[in-house]
């Protein structure tokens, strides 16, 4: 047995038993078995069985029809639905004539150079902490010779136009988040890269819809395409993370395919449910009670094009790829980087501090609302309860759905007393409801993984850690991606803040 194999018994023994100090450990000058320890103390030997045949079953992921059929059929999948997205994008654009067509291109143009093309440059980070710093210093330099380039200071490969100074600003931060965060996020970026590609194309066809529907360059269509690309990108993520997971476990190529892609449907509902909220508000607010349809369908188009392509591509690339051991290998150190890391805050967050720091945080909300005074509108209470039934509905948990309704509201809460205190005016109904929309799909990955968590360990100090351990990586990724997206359309689309979806649409210039 060599040391991934072992690595990968270790995992799959703890998560089944629920005994997190279980190791084990090579035998000298033995290759067929290995030695099994509870702490310190011997409990046995385990010994390989090489009869042909002979697989181990793993019931505790369940592949579900959507996960065997991409993780079986996967050329077919992506291609069927790569065609339809394409065909979609080309009539929509058409129909809506030069200026759409600009808009949109423009938009994912950009959203491949500042989304995709910085999770590809995080995946060729190397694995050594000498290469890492190499790798990083190497990355400065170029964005310092882009932004030299941008600011005209030098000639950007002699006749070849320099990028602007924004989206070089914000491909090098996106790209530099994601290099500080490797201990947590090599085997999202080293197995996602499809993911943001997958959503670009799956923006690109939902841009032909709301052609269609002559919204395109709406504030509405901006926010919409915004929280597509970055929900889309992070359904990826999460699919190549849960692969990690279930490959370590001992779960086949295609097997672990099958089940993170399975995994990926809770969440891809949530996300079209949390959408369909906040379009559904948005309308009523701005037709006086009624909905309009015709700002909702683009949206949910948006989302699930993007989502299902996204889930498509990684799980079935991901079934036909030759994948190397060093991914088993890869999830059980950063699991052991993580264990590590958490320990002191395990030691100085007891159960009776942790409930302290939750009354806490209870008597500072009170001060908030006495001090900001509570003046949410209806509309947004009205998200909070959409937002807590569409969790209830896509997770079956009561407690996950109170989860992120509660923690939603409450971060909605301080940004206002935040707001206050500073002496700034709130934005727009419409941009506060994109932004908490992207934060509740973030919340969703986060309190899921603390759900299943639940599932298999029994302390409740476990359950934290594990949850946080799986859940925290997605969580960081939507946070960025999220961030990166919102940022990207407003410099495209027309809204506050897109002058040049503004001058495009008034014929003053060309984004």
């Amino acid at each position: 047995m060599d040391a991934s194999e072992i690595s990968r018994l270790q995992e799959y023994l703890r998560n089944k038993f629920s005994v997190p100090t279980l190791s084990i450990r090579g035998r000298a000058n033995k290759d067929d078995s290995a030695e099994v320890y509870l702490g310190e103390e011997f409990i046995g030997v385990i010994f390989r069985d090489d009869e042909e045949g002979d697989e181990p079953t793993l019931s505790e992921a369940p592949a579900g029809i959507v996960g065997n059929f991409v993780a079986k059929r996967p050329v077919l999948s992506i291609s069927v639905f790569s065609i339809g997205l394409t065909a979609l994008a080309v009539v929509g654009l058409r129909q809506a004539g030069g200026v759409g067509a600009i808009i949109a291109s423009s938009f994912m143009i950009n959203a491949l150079v500042a989304v995709a093309l910085p999770v590809a440059i995080a995946a060729m980070e190397p694995r050594s902490k000498v290469g890492r710093i190499m790798f990083l210093m190497l990355m400065i330099v170029a964005t310092g010779l882009l932004v030299a380039a941008s600011v005209g200071d030098i000639k950007f490969l002699s006749a070849a136009p320099a990028p602007p100074l924004w989206l070089t600003l914000t491909t090098a931060g996106f790209a530099l988040y994601l290099c500080a965060l490797t201990p947590m996020m090599s085997g999202i970026v080293r197995l996602g890269v499809l993911a943001p590609l997958a959503a670009i194309l799956g923006v690109g066809g939902a841009a032909g819809h709301f052609a269609v529907e002559a919204m395109l360059a709406s504030p509405e269509g901006a926010g919409a395409v915004a929280i597509a690309l970055a929900t889309g990108a992070s359904i990826g993520a999460g699919v190549s993370a849960d692969f990690s997971k279930f490959f370590a476990k001992g779960f086949s190529r295609r097997r672990a395919a099958a089940a993170a892609g399975h995994a990926a449907v809770a969440p891809i509902m949530f996300t079209v449910l949390a959408v369909a909220s906040l379009f559904a508000v948005q309308s009523i607010n701005a037709n006086f009670g009624v909905i309009e349809w015709r700002i909702i369908w683009p949206g949910l188009t948006a989302v699930m094009a993007s989502s299902i392509g996204a889930m498509i591509a990684v799980a079935g690339a991901l079934s036909i790829e030759e994948i190397s051991e060093m991914v088993a290998v890869d999830e059980n150190r950063r699991r052991q980087w993580f264990s590590a890391s958490w320990r002191p805050f395990r030691r100085l967050l007891p159960v009776t501090t942790s409930l302290a720091v939750a009354a806490i945080a209870g008597v500072v909300a009170v001060i908030a609302v006495f001090e900001a005074g509570f003046a949410a509108p209806v509309s947004l209470i009205a998200f909070f309860v959409l937002i807590a039934f569409a969790a209830g509905i896509s997770f079956v948990s009561f407690r996950t759905s109170i989860m992120i309704a509660g923690l939603l509201g409450f971060s909605a809460l301080l940004a206002g007393y935040g707001y206050q205190a500073l002496g700034l005016s709130l934005p727009p109904l419409l941009e506060r409801l994109i932004a908490l929309t992207i934060g509740a799909v973030a919340l969703g990955h986060l309190t899921v993984s603390w759900r299943d968590a639940g599932d298999q360990w029994r302390n409740a100090r476990d359950v934290v850690e594990n949850a946080l351990s799986d859940g925290l990586r997605r969580y960081l990724f939507l946070v960025g991606a999220g961030a990166v997206s919102l940022f990207v359309s407003s410099q495209t689309f027309s809204w506050p803040g897109g002058r040049r979806g503004r001058r495009v649409l008034s014929g003053d210039g060309l984004p």
